[in-house]
């Protein structure tokens, strides 16, 4: 996957502001506290250790 920018998203469990890479500039975001089993995904952890997952819509 080859980014192009890079996005601020928010941890589902305590708020705080994590950088997200994005393919593409019109991709819509959508965080969840739980991998999903398809779709493309970038697993993050935010500054207070909490795993999230970002999925690309």
């Amino acid at each position: 996957m080859q980014t192009s920018e890079v996005r601020q998203v928010m941890c589902p469990k305590c708020g705080k502001i994590s950088n997200v890479p994005v393919p593409e500039a019109e991709v819509d975001l959508k965080t969840s506290p739980y991998r999903r089993a398809f779709g493309d995904y970038t697993k993050i952890e935010c500054l207070d250790g909490h795993i999230f997952w970002v999925y690309y819509c």
